[in-house]
């Protein structure tokens, strides 16, 4: 199978099948996604949407949408995965594409956890203080969309997360490989997007208890579903659930890998079961 590649939302897409008009349509939905959700776009949507926190803000049915399923996916984790730690995030120095993050003297600074927003049809109500940050589902979003592109076999992988309609090898983070026949998997950890502030390592998973970078024991977290919103949301869920995320996922019946700071590798119950069975992430 043929393969593309191309740079989009801080990472190299690599797609595998489909037409050149097909490739040429996926790579216009990464980039036209990226141009309304990149917090380091000073015109994006998502930017216009923060500055205007305070107040009810007319949206585009895309935003909306997207929005919905960001709370969605909050509901559903219990407050693990929210869409509203943006302020916490440029409070830790994420505040450019991390490309361009450099080590930063100052000392980290301080902004609230989680908020409560309002989303009524097109109309959202940020409060003041709180900017959305909508990357927890916008590139899964993106490779399932694109996934639906395909007219036959074909896969999508994004930085991390993989979808596929016909057998795929995938690279596990430190070592091992899986075949995935349909469905996604999608990878959270550190490992990658950390800098320096104030002389303390950063990273981009925020606990969003407290609104700073997540204490959990793992340095990574793989987690396999029917699409890779859920795969990905999964993933974030379960390293950001700690010690108790491998129990937290075998109770939602979603198979996980866990990669440890140490580099001890852990896979729960149903990751195991999967393996046996040798089936396809459902």
């Amino acid at each position: 199978m043929s393969e593309v590649t191309f740079d989009a939302m801080g990472c190299q897409i690599v797609l595998g099948g489909g037409a050149g008009s097909v490739r040429d349509d996926i790579a216009a939905l990464f980039h036209d996604r990226e141009l309304v959700f990149s917090r380091f776009i000073a015109n994006s949507e998502l930017n216009r949407v923060n500055g205007s926190a305070g107040r009810p803000t007319l949206v585009s049915p895309l935003f909306a949408e997207t929005l919905r399923v960001a709370l969605d996916a909050e509901e559903e984790t219990g407050g693990l995965v929210t869409p509203t730690l943006g302020a916490a995030l440029v409070a830790a120095g994420y505040t450019r594409d991390f490309a361009s993050l450099a080590p930063d003297p100052r000392p980290a600074g301080l902004a609230e956890g989680a908020r409560p927003i309002g989303v009524f049809g097109r109309v959202v109500g940020v409060p003041l203080g709180v900017q959305l940050d909508l990357n927890g589902v916008v590139k899964s979003l993106a490779v399932d969309d694109a996934m639906g592109r395909f007219h036959g076999d074909g896969f999508v992988s994004a930085g991390g997360d993989v979808a596929t309609r016909g057998a795929l090898s995938v690279a596990l983070p430190d070592g091992g490989v899986v075949s995935l026949v349909r469905g996604a998997l999608a990878t959270s950890g550190t490992t990658k997007r950390r800098w320096l502030r104030g002389g303390e390592v950063q990273h981009h998973l925020l606990d969003p208890r407290t609104g700073r970078p997540s204490s959990s024991p793992w340095a990574s977290v793989t987690a396999c579903g029917a699409t890779c919103l859920a795969a990905d949301v999964a993933a974030k869920a379960g390293f950001l659930a700690g010690e108790d995320g491998p129990a937290w996922l075998d109770g939602r019946g979603i198979p996980a890998r866990f990669v440890g700071a140490d580099g001890t590798i852990l896979t729960n119950e149903r990751w195991d079961a999967s393996m046996r069975e040798a089936v396809a992430c459902t």
